[in-house]
């Protein structure tokens, strides 16, 4: 994460979970396994682009492992704080397990893909967009499908199977994934990550940005494509959940347990959701073109202190042992958090490309970068002015009518 420039703190959330004091059982994700290899960006002196994929796997598979070692311990609360990115995410109301299983769905589908990229179907950036677009729009629907398989394989009943049957129905009809994706400027962007994680740096002529970005910042876009392609699909789930669906007396006989908002504050997390994402989509994408940047959502992990881990001047050797114990499971317990991250870039070839209402926009904000300082200047010379007025004239008269009163009381 050393590749983190910028990154944008926020509010946070009260959050608590229930576990024992010095137990931990062992982990077992089934076929959720990955063996550690030792893997660099360059690798004999070339440029491995594999790189970012084994480091996202292997930071999913370290959260899913942190995970499961929290969900083991039963007993004993304890608090602390959940991070949440710059944007209002619909992830957020999916639990963090559940939460954990779409990531790492998603980027099963998007490792494969990057491995089944041909490079002879490629010949300009059109048919880079065209391979991202079909990907995109072939890929959603079985991730949930299989996303939610598996979550309501504990409940293999007749509602599931109903459930299931809806979701994907609503899937075929609407995907709005890859419409978000085109609004926020980031589609050339998570194309070329595509191309650059099958080919490295071979045949970029066509390409909108230079390969050396890719090398610095893979894995930061990679994981914001990662978490930009689960919350598309958490927000249709959520969609489907949500009081207003017309399928919402089918889901409510369910009573599934992926979301974990009350109905009103699921309703409100959706309105702000959406508010942010125009807003984000119609000014601030335009304004990040012109700031030469990428707003980009990363996985972090923030670590867990136990109580008293940080105790000294401890004269019992158990009690010191026992406040050894407790430190070495804090090191070991953290929670998942998603951070905002600004990356630098050139993007003029995005903003000449600009049409309809956001190359007005861009034209209003060239139009107030050139009036702003004319009216600082003005607002100040007013400023000026009423502050003149108020001292000199009002207070030289509030001092003179002082005076007369004063010499008025002194006759009498």
């Amino acid at each position: 994460m050393a590749e983190h420039v910028a990154v944008t703190p926020s509010p946070c959330i009260k959050l608590q979970i229930w576990r024992a004091p010095f137990k931990v059982k062992s982990l077992a994700l089934g076929n959720l396994s990955f063996k550690r290899e030792p893997s660099g960006m360059k690798t004999d002196g070339q440029i491995n682009p594999k790189h970012a994929l084994v480091v996202v796997k292997g930071k999913i598979l370290d959260f899913l492992d942190a995970f499961e070692r929290r969900k083991s311990m039963e007993t004993e609360v304890l608090e602390f704080t959940e991070c949440q990115a710059k944007r209002p995410l619909c992830l957020n109301a999916i639990g963090e397990g559940p939460r954990l299983r779409l990531l790492w769905a998603s980027f099963q589908l998007i490792e494969e893909e990057v491995n089944n990229i041909s490079v002879a179907t490629i010949q300009n950036m059109d048919d880079l967009s065209k391979i991202f677009s079909e990907f995109i729009l072939k890929s959603s629907r079985p991730v949930c499908m299989s996303w939610l398989r598996n979550e309501l394989s504990m409940e293999n009943n007749d509602s599931s199977k109903a459930f299931l049957s809806l979701m994907s129905e609503k899937f075929k009809a609407e995907d709005n994934i890859l419409p978000g994706i085109k609004k926020s400027g980031k589609e050339e962007l998570f194309a070329e990550l595509m191309h650059f994680l099958s080919f490295g740096a071979r045949s970029r002529d066509y390409c909108y940005y230079d390969h050396s970005l890719y090398v610095k910042h893979a894995i930061s876009i990679l994981e914001d494509l990662l978490i930009t392609f689960a919350d598309g699909i958490a927000s249709m789930y959520l969609e489907f959940i949500s009081v207003d669906s017309s399928f919402f007396d089918e889901v409510d006989n369910i009573g599934l347990a992926l979301c974990t908002l009350s109905t009103r504050a699921l309703q409100r997390l959706r309105n702000e959701v959406a508010m942010n994402q125009w807003l984000y989509q119609n000014i601030e994408a335009i304004v990040s073109m012109y700031e030469d940047r990428f707003d980009l959502c990363t996985l972090g992990s923030q670590p867990i202190d136990l109580p008293g881990s940080g105790q000294a001047n401890i004269d019992n050797w158990w009690m010191k042992y026992i406040f050894r114990r407790r430190e070495t499971l804090s090191s070991q317990l953290y929670y998942v958090v998603i951070r905002s991250f600004a990356m630098p870039v050139k993007r003029t070839k995005e903003l000449r490309a600009l049409r309809g209402w956001r190359y007005y926009f861009s034209l209003l904000i060239e139009l107030s970068d050139i009036t702003m300082p004319l009216i600082r200047v003005v607002i100040d010379k007013i400023s000026s002015g009423i502050s003149f007025f108020l001292v000199c004239l009002i207070g030289r008269s509030l001092g003179l009518i002082y005076t007369g009163i004063r010499q008025s009381l002194r006759w009498k």
